[in-house]
C-alpha cells in the first residue's frame, strides 16, 4: 500500500478532537492546566535517562521528570529503559563476551565503564547510565517525579527497594506540588510490584501503565478503587474518552507527545498530562506561544513511510519530504531528523532547498540529486502500522519542526 502522510491528516484529526470535546457549536479550549513530563528526560536533546537529559528537561522547566528504575546483578537501582543495554551504550564493545546485555547481567561498577551518550551525539560522549539516588541529587525537589517499575520480572525486589529509597529521601509523603504533579508517582505493567512497592510507601500515588487505546468501563472501574490515573494516547482517544476516566475519579496521563498537533490534541481532549520528549515544545503550546521560535522556514511538509514496493527500494523507498516555506533558499547542511525511537536520517553537505521547494530525505540506497538526499541505511524503521513523530534539527541542534503522522 503507498502510504502518503501529510500534516492535512493530523490537522483533520485535531480539528476532530476538538469538536468531540465541545459539540458541534463551539470549539473547545485546551485544558488550563495539563501538567508537562519530560518523558525520560528531555531525550529529544540529550541522551535518554543519563544525567544530561534530566538537567535539560529542568532547565526547560519540564513539571514532571520521568524514568524507567531496574536492578543491577548487585541489588543497585539504575534507570534504564530498555531490557539489555545495547541500544543506550557501548556495552557490546566494552563487555564483548556478555550478550545479550541485560542490565541485571552487570554490576553496578561495571555499568557505569559504559558511555551512554556518544551513541546520541558525540558531544554527550562519555555520559553514564545514573542511579535512582543520582536522579534525587539532580532535581532536589525542582520538579516531581514519575517512575517506572521497569520489567520486574528481572528485577526482583525493586519495589520494595525503591520505597525504602524514596523514604530515606523524604519523598513519600504524596504531596502534590504547586505545578499539580505530585513530588513522586510510581506505574508499572505489574501490578504485583506496584503493590509490592505500596506496602513500603502507602501514600505515594501509583498508576498502571497500560497506554495506547483508552480502557473499557469495567477496566477502569477496577483501577479507580486503588490507583489515580491510567495512560492512553490522543491518537486513539477522544475527548468522551477521557471523561469516562474522569468520571470515576481518574487522570489520564498522555502516552509521549510530541508535536504541537498532538499536545495541542491531549490538551483539547483534556488530559491532565502532557509525557513528551520536548519539554519546551510542550509548555510553549500550552501558553499558546510559538512553539519554535527559532524555525528557519523549513518544515516536515509529509512522510512516506510505506511506499509501494520494498520500503528500502532504491530511489523510491520510505522518506521524509522537507518544504522551504520562504522565499529564499536555505543550506540545510549537517541538519538532520529523528523519529521517536530516535533513529536518525541526516543530511549531507552542500544540500540547499530552492524558494518554495521540497528535499526528500530517504532512509534507504540511491543516488543524490537536488531535491533528493539517500542515507543508505540497510533497515527501515518509519513506523507505518500506526504513526509516529519525526523531528527536524539545526546542525547545531536546535529544533527547527517537528511532525506527528497518523498512518490510516
Amino acid at each position: 500500500m503507498n502510504q502518503f502522510v501529510p500534516r492535512a491528516l493530523l490537522a483533520a484529526s485535531v480539528a476532530a478532537a476538538t469538536l468531540v470535546a465541545a459539540g458541534p457549536s463551539q470549539a473547545a479550549e485546551p485544558k488550563e492546566r495539563s501538567v508537562v513530563a519530560g518523558h525520560r528526560g528531555s531525550p529529544g536533546l540529550a541522551p535518554e535517562e543519563t544525567p544530561a537529559s534530566y538537567r535539560q528537561a529542568l532547565a526547560e522547566r519540564a513539571e514532571v521528570l520521568e524514568g524507567d528504575v531496574q536492578l543491577t546483578s548487585d541489588g543497585e537501582m539504575v534507570l534504564v529503559h530498555d531490557d539489555t543495554l545495547v541500544r543506550t551504550t557501548d556495552a557490546e564493545t566494552v563487555f564483548p563476551d556478555r550478550a545479550p546485555w541485560r542490565v541485571g547481567q552487570f554490576t553496578l561498577a561495571e555499568i557505569k565503564r559504559l558511555d551512554a551518550g556518544s551513541w546520541f551525539h558525540p558531544r554527550f560522549a562519555g555520559e553514564r547510565v545514573p542511579t535512582v539516588r543520582e536522579l534525587l541529587e539532580i532535581n532536589r525537589g525542582k520538579a516531581g517525579l514519575t517512575l517506572e517499575l521497569k520489567s520486574p520480572a528481572n528485577s526482583p525486589g525493586v519495589g520494595a527497594k525503591l520505597a525504602a529509597e524514596l523514604n530515606r529521601a523524604g519523598l513519600t509523603d504524596g504531596r502534590t506540588l504547586k505545578s499539580g504533579a505530585w513530588r513522586v508517582k510510581v506505574h508499572s505493567r505489574d501490578e504485583a510490584a506496584l503493590r509490592e512497592f505500596h506496602a513500603g510507601a502507602p501514600k505515594v500515588q501509583l498508576a498502571v501503565l497500560t497506554g495506547g487505546a483508552m480502557l473499557d468501563d469495567a477496566a477502569l472501574d477496577r483501577l479507580s478503587g486503588w490507583t489515580v490515573g491510567v495512560f492512553s494516547h490522543p491518537r486513539v482517544t477522544s475527548a468522551a474518552d477521557v471523561e469516562r476516566a474522569h468520571r470515576r475519579g481518574l487522570k489520564v496521563f498522555s502516552d509521549p507527545v510530541d508535536s504541537p498537533a498532538e499536545i495541542t490534541m491531549a490538551l483539547r481532549q483534556g488530559y491532565d498530562w502532557t509525557i513528551t520528549n520536548f519539554p519546551a515544545t510542550a509548555l510553549r503550546v500550552r501558553a499558546g506561544k510559538e512553539p519554535f521560535p527559532r524555525a528557519n522556514g523549513v518544515v516536515v511538509d509529509h512522510v512516506f513511510p510505506n511506499p509501494s514496493g520494498d520500503d528500502l527500494q532504491p530511489e523510491t523507498g520510505e522518506h521524509v519530504t522537507l518544504r522551504n516555506t520562504t522565499g529564499k533558499p536555505i543550506d540545510v547542511s549537517g541538519h538532520y531528523l529523528r523519529d521517536q525511537a530516535t533513529n536518525l536520517l541526516r543530511i549531507g553537505e552542500g544540500q540547499v532547498i530552492p524558494p518554495g521547494s521540497l528535499l526528500r530525505v530517504y532512509v534507504g540506497p540511491g543516488t543524490d540529486r537536488p531535491g533528493a538526499y539517500y542515507n543508505n541505511l540497510t533497515t527501515g524503521f518509519l513506523n507505518n502500522t500506526g504513526g509516529d513523530t519525526v523531528t527536524y534539527f539545526s546542525a547545531g541542534h536546535t529544533v527547527l519542526d517537528t511532525h506527528s503522522y497518523i498512518v490510516p
